[in-house]
Order: C-alpha cells, then sequence, then structure tokens
C-alpha cells in the first residue's frame, strides 16, 4: 500500500513537473524580443527604443509613420487586451468565455457599439480615419509576424486574433464612453423617488452647494441645503433596490487634476499634476508611450487600441484629464403599442433587429433589440438617447496632439473632440494654465435637466442640437494662481447651458483647493514633490465630520480611536473603515425610516453629515425620532456589521486590509490560473473620498507631473507596468512606485535612456 502510494505521489509529481515544463515553453515562447519587422505604408524606417521598463520611444519622420509603429508596439505589449476590449465593445466576449459574460455582452449588442462603430468610420474626418488605419496598419504587421506567439492567453483558450479594423478602435472609444457617460441606471433610480415627498427627494438626490469648487461662477449661489421636513405626513412605501454592496467604495470615486500658476511654484514656472480614476484591469488601463516625430517629443499614455497620446505632453504643453460629470444621456418612457411607439399625436415605428450571441461550449443565444428614432429599448419600455450612440458624434482627434507645433494647435485640436466629455486641465512652457471643457454638451428644453425619465411620446422633450464649441466655457491664467478639478461642479450657474444635475462630490476638490491655498498663504512655493503629496493626500474631511459627530455614541474604545481623528485614511489604522461603517448606518437606518430606495449617490454628499450635525428638533421634523436613539442606534448598527465581516478583535480590524487591491486577469477566473494571471493585492492607503483615491477595484489609474522649470524630470506612474505578457519583467514593476509615491523621480520619470538595441521597423 505504502509503495503504490509512493508511486502514485511520484507520478503526480512527475506530471506536475511535466505540466510546468510545458507551461515555462509556452509563456517563452510567446514573450517577445527585440527582432524588428515590415509594417505596410511606412514611408522610412522606424525606431522603436524601450528603456528599463519596457516601455517605448517611437522615432518616426511623420505622425502616420509613428502611428504605424504604435499600431505595432500596441500589438507587441497588449495582443490578448486588444482583443478583450473589442470583444467586449462588440458583445462577443462570451464566445472566449462562456456564459459568465453574456451580461456584458447583451448590453453591448442592446447599444449596438460595432454598428455604430462601423457606421462612424465613414463619417470622420479625412485625417482622423487615415489615422485609425495607420495605427491599424501597425497591428496586423504584428498579428500577422507573430501569428501562433500572440500570447499565453490565446494559446490556453485556442483562438487567434482576427484583423484590427478602424472600426475597433471606435469600439474601444465607446467602452469608455460607457465608463464615464453611461448614467441611465441613476436616472431611472431617481425616477423611483417621484413619489416621495419633495424634500426628502430633494436631500437625497445630487445638488449643487456654495461650497462646490466652480470655476465658471454662480449666478445666483445655489440656495442653502435644507434637511428633510415631513410636516407630520407619511412616507409613501417604495419598493427596496438592491443593497448597494458599500464594501467596495469604486462606484463613488473620480479624478483630479490641478495647474498651479509659475507665480506659486519654486521654479517659477506651472506645475500639471494629472490623475485620473478609472476602474482597475489586468492588464492596466494605460499604456505608456513616447513619440519623437520630426524632432518634437510627444510623452504620456494611450488607451490601448485609440491612435497617438490620450494624456502627457508635448515639448509646449503638458495636459489632463477628469471627467466633465456631463449628462450626455436621456431616458425616455415610451408608450408602445405592438411594433409602434406613440409619438404627438400619432405613432412613429419601432424598428426590431435579431443578435445572435455564440457562447463557448458551443450555446447560442438569440436576442431581439427593438428600436425607437431617440435609442435601442432597455427593460420596462425605456429608450435611451446617448451621444455615444450617434455615428456622426464619434470623433477622434488624438493625432493632431502629436501634429501640434505649439500650445494654440495643441490646444485647438481639443476643439475636434466629441466626447467623451471632459475637463482639460493644462500647464504650458510659455507659462499659462487653464481649463476648458471638451466635447458635446446636449441642448434640451428649459426646465428639462435629464435627471429622471421623460415622456418619449412628447418631441419638445427631444434634445435640440448641442452647445457650440465656441460657447464653452473656459478659464486661462486665473487669479488664485491654481485650477482644480476633480468631478466636482466646475461650471457654475452664471452659463447659460444646462451641463449637469449629477456632479461629484466636492470633497476632493476643496482638499486639492485648501492644501494649495494653504502653501500660497504661508509662502511656500510649490515644487513637484510637494504635488505629488497633494495627489497622495489620503484625508477626507467628509469622513472626519461623520466620525466626530458619532464619537459620543460609540463604545469607549472606538470613541478613543475616532476621538480628534483628522479624517486620513492610514491602511494600518481601522479609523475610517469605522467611519465608513458608520456613515453607511445612518444612512441606511434614515432611508429605512423614510422608505426610500438605496442608490449609489446616497454614499455622497455632505448632506449626511448635515443631518448628522443636526439638533433633536431637525431630526424630529425630518421623521427620525430622537436624535440620541437614532444614532446610538446606528453606531451599534455598525459596529455589529464590522465585527460580522472582521471579527470581535477589534484591535486586528485595519482599513488596509478592507482595501487590498483586487484586480482580475480575464483569465484569473478559471479555477486554477488566478496565481499565474492575476496581480499582487498589497494593501491601500486612500480611499474614495480622499484626494489619493483607492478602492479594491478603482483608483488612480496613472498619477502625471510636469514642472515646466525642469521639464526632463517629469515622472509619470502606472498600477502595473507596459508589458501584458504573464512572463514580463515589466507586467507589474511600476506597481511598488504607484503605492509608494516617488518624490525624488528616480523611478518614474518619463525620459529615461534606452536599454538594450533598438528595434527597427521597416518598410
Amino acid at each position: 500500500m505504502r509503495r503504490l502510494a509512493v508511486r502514485l505521489l511520484a507520478a503526480f509529481a512527475a506530471l506536475v513537473l511535466l505540466l510546468g515544463l510545458v507551461l515555462f515553453v509556452l509563456v517563452r515562447r510567446n514573450l517577445p524580443g527585440r527582432e524588428g519587422g515590415r509594417v505596410a505604408g511606412l514611408s522610412s524606417e522606424v525606431t522603436v527604443e524601450l528603456d528599463d521598463r519596457g516601455i517605448a520611444t517611437i522615432r518616426a519622420a511623420s505622425v502616420e509613420d509613428a502611428l504605424r509603429a504604435q499600431g505595432w508596439v500596441t500589438a507587441r505589449d497588449r495582443a490578448f487586451q486588444l482583443e478583450v476590449l473589442r470583444r467586449n465593445a462588440s458583445g462577443r466576449l462570451a464566445e472566449l468565455f462562456g456564459s459568465a459574460a453574456l451580461p456584458l455582452d447583451r448590453r453591448h449588442r442592446i447599444y449596438g457599439f460595432a454598428e455604430v462603430a462601423e457606421a462612424a468610420v465613414p463619417l470622420l474626418p479625412p485625417r482622423q480615419r487615415a489615422d485609425l488605419e495607420a495605427f491599424a496598419s501597425g497591428v496586423n504587421a504584428y498579428f500577422e509576424a507573430r501569428r501562433g506567439r500572440l500570447g499565453l492567453e490565446f494559446e490556453l483558450l485556442r483562438v487567434e486574433p482576427g484583423p484590427w479594423r478602424p472600426a475597433d478602435s471606435l469600439a474601444v472609444l465607446l467602452l469608455m464612453y460607457e465608463q464615464l457617460t453611461d448614467g441611465r441606471e441613476n436616472e431611472r433610480d431617481a425616477g423611483e423617488l417621484v413619489s416621495l415627498p419633495p424634500s426628502v427627494r430633494a436631500f437625497l438626490l445630487p445638488r449643487a452647494t456654495e461650497d462646490d469648487v466652480v470655476l465658471v461662477p454662480d449666478a445666483p449661489p445655489p440656495a442653502a441645503p435644507a434637511l428633510p421636513d415631513l410636516g407630520g405626513a407619511g412616507v409613501p412605501a417604495l419598493p427596496r433596490a438592491a443593497a448597494l454592496d458599500t464594501e467596495d467604495e469604486s462606484l463613488v470615486a473620480g479624478s483630479n487634476a490641478f495647474a498651479v500658476s509659475g507665480s506659486l511654484t519654486a521654479s517659477g514656472k506651472p506645475i500639471l499634476a494629472g490623475d485620473p480614476h478609472l476602474g482597475h484591469e489586468m492588464p492596466g488601463v494605460w499604456l505608456p508611450m513616447r513619440f519623437v516625430v520630426a524632432g518634437r517629443t510627444s510623452e504620456g499614455v494611450t488607451l490601448p487600441g485609440l491612435p497617438a497620446l490620450t494624456i502627457g505632453r508635448t515639448d509646449q504643453v503638458a495636459w489632463s484629464f477628469t471627467n466633465l460629470q456631463a449628462d450626455v444621456q436621456d431616458l425616455y418612457r415610451e408608450q408602445i403599442e405592438g411594433d409602434r411607439a406613440r409619438r404627438g399625436g400619432g405613432f412613429e415605428p419601432v424598428a426590431r433587429r435579431t443578435e445572435t450571441i455564440r457562447v463557448r461550449g458551443g450555446g447560442v443565444e438569440t436576442l431581439v433589440v427593438r428600436s425607437t428614432p431617440r435609442g435601442p429599448l432597455l427593460e420596462g419600455d425605456f429608450s435611451v438617447r446617448w451621444t455615444a450612440l450617434d455615428a456622426g458624434n464619434l470623433r477622434l482627434p488624438n493625432g493632431d496632439l502629436l501634429r501640434a507645433r505649439d500650445e494654440g494647435e495643441l490646444l485647438a485640436a481639443f476643439d475636434g473632440f466629441t466626447g467623451p466629455p471632459q475637463n482639460v486641465v493644462w500647464a504650458s512652457r510659455s507659462g499659462s494654465i487653464g481649463w476648458r471643457p471638451a466635447g458635446l454638451l446636449p441642448v434640451r428644453r428649459e426646465g428639462l435637466d435629464g435627471s429622471v425619465p421623460c415622456d418619449g411620446s412628447d418631441p419638445a422633450n427631444d434634445w435640440r442640437g448641442f452647445v457650440p464649441m465656441e460657447e464653452l466655457p473656459r478659464v486661462v491664467d486665473p487669479p488664485e494662481g491654481f485650477v482644480v478639478t476633480a468631478n466636482q461642479r466646475t461650471i457654475g450657474t452664471a452659463y447659460p447651458y444646462f451641463v449637469s444635475a449629477d456632479w461629484g462630490h466636492p470633497g476632493r476638490a476643496r482638499r486639492i483647493r485648501d492644501l494649495l491655498l494653504e502653501a500660497r498663504a504661508s509662502g511656500l512655493k510649490v515644487t513637484r514633490r510637494e504635488a505629488e503629496a497633494i495627489q497622495l493626500d489620503e484625508r477626507s474631511e467628509t469622513m472626519r465630520r461623520t466620525a466626530a459627530a458619532f464619537v459620543p455614541f460609540l463604545p469607549a474604545d472606538l470613541a478613543r480611536l475616532l476621538d480628534g481623528w483628522d479624517g486620513t485614511a492610514d491602511a494600518s489604522s481601522a479609523r475610517y473603515l469605522v467611519a465608513r461603517a458608520l456613515r453607511r448606518a445612518l444612512r441606511e437606518r434614515a432611508l429605512a425610516a423614510w422608505r426610500a430606495p438605496s442608490f449609489r449617490w446616497h454614499l455622497e454628499g455632505d448632506n449626511w453629515n448635515d443631518l448628522l450635525e443636526a439638533d433633536d428638533e431637525a431630526f424630529r421634523a425630518a421623521g427620525l425620532g430622537e436624535r440620541a436613539a437614532f444614532l446610538a442606534g446606528a453606531a451599534n448598527d455598525a459596529v455589529e456589521a464590522l465585527a460580522k465581516r472582521y471579527g470581535a478583535d477589534r484591535p486586528e480590524w485595519s482599513w488596509g486590509e478592507a482595501n487590498r487591491l483586487s484586480v482580475r486577469h480575464p483569465l484569473g477566473h478559471v479555477p486554477g490560473l488566478s496565481w499565474l494571471f492575476d496581480p499582487p493585492r498589497p494593501v491601500q492607503s486612500g480611499a474614495a473620498t480622499t484626494p489619493r483615491a483607492a478602492s479594491p477595484s478603482f483608483g488612480q489609474s496613472l498619477r502625471l507631473l510636469v514642472d515646466w522649470g525642469e521639464p526632463e524630470a517629469a515622472t509619470l506612474v502606472v498600477p502595473f507596468g507596459a508589458s501584458g505578457h504573464v512572463s514580463s519583467a515589466h507586467r507589474v514593476d511600476q506597481l511598488p512606485s504607484w503605492r509608494a509615491g516617488d518624490p525624488g523621480g528616480e523611478t518614474t520619470r518619463m525620459s529615461r535612456p534606452p536599454s538594450g538595441p533598438s528595434i527597427r521597423l521597416s518598410p
């Protein structure tokens, strides 16, 4: 028996060794080397230099050649990511990953992203179309040259990518539209609040306040927010929504970008700092890259699948984006009768198309998609109008950023940017700083703000074109000496066009502004190191106020923990964890008392702190009973919830453990492969409400810092690395610097010498 066991164990060990050897061979043979190749359409040879982080510098004689080389480099480093992105956009993920991907496929088939992208290509300006064709030719040159050796993922899934097309790049752009502007769930959810008393509804919905960090002034200032006042009236019952997973704050993060004038910096030149916050992906969202074209240098990041740069700097200007939070999508409640939708005094046809979704393993699902002239029909006979679904609205002027010879030409390139709408923050070598929106903003009838679904049968609810590009506001060299955007309400009431009713909470913007004001008041000149410290700031005034109000109602040990806390989301402490649980318990108790559904925006806003700090009379008027009893009950709820999740030993609680980075590679979900494909899961300081935005699956997708007093020292870091190959040394090599920061710029400097021989691409 023992001999048999030994033999079985030996056989198992041999099998494991054999499988490991096979895996090693497969991994190594897919890892790209330094060999070059031919790229059709090149006018002259292009060189590609790799630095010690595997980041490519492309040296080309023309922008067109540079974009062909960029396609080749992107395929070299991120081939499988390209395939996943285009399949995701076109609703074909289930072909790779089976039925688990069907919900995404259904959504993107209903939206018709693939059809929209295909229809948009011939409508592009000729130069933009040529840029997409150049990029595609480079991708396909690499695909063809490395057929069968593109990546371990392709071998494990037994698939090969088809040719990359210009429409695929536009489909990738539509995925970013979806992440940044798809607010249909918020709008539909807000519609469920209409039966609540007006004061409760006004309290729960996002609102403008006088504390917002606006760049276009208010005239008049927003009315002071008020707490609910039920006046003895009952609250109608509403169906409860599914509870929000508040253990993941990914839904409430955003982006930061600020520019500081040379009058406030140590170098006497402007500083730009940008850190867009997006859902983390493996491989990373961005691909760092550098271009040297006809003697002009541009460096930053590109979104894999798109040509040129998205965020970065040229020789003259540095820029970054934050989401404008513009409302570019409306839901319409349609009156459907058979194959017709009521419209005015008559009817209009409802179109139908059939989508066939193939599922790995041989399954097939048929999906019937109905559409009105406003857009596709979703569940519940809601149609959606969205700038993303109009093929004529898609533009991609990224190549013009590489062509720009000076500040004026680069900023003018953003006039051709249609979306998703962004705050553009810039700082230039010449000394100017500024802000402007970029993107298409719908014009609606007066009084219609798109916050709830409207009547699709009434033509008066249709959009009335778009805000003319020349009428978009902008701020250049403000007297404050800086501009700050962090998804807050940037455009005040003086602006004649409606932009949004759902701005981000201004807490991060206020914190960044206050730190810059403190530096100015003290005479401290801002350096690149101070700018990075602001990007990595972990303090939340919102949570500090929440904790302070709850201290009298907590057990003694937790009261001591939070008493005098400054709101810092330190990974090693439980303070932020407890404060967040208290805020969640307050919210849930209040919503239950008002019989209101629980939606995303309820986590944000100073309204909850206003309620916490209200007196007994206001509490009773809000229908919440006695303040002390209410807060004591909420505190008990929070402590019980924390004990259930993290154990009864309170000294063992920590925010960092709750906030571990948790990112999955598409193949990390396959049993037994997580160890190979998923990145590390370190603890994280920071939170969704701090400038250093950090949640398990959402956070700072890059950090860019440019001081025009020493432009050669500009820094850029992404969470993982340049390569998507599992065995590459550059797959996660930037993670330590991204976590710890790099005040000296030793590991994150953008301009670095080549490491090893150049790669040569020939016509």
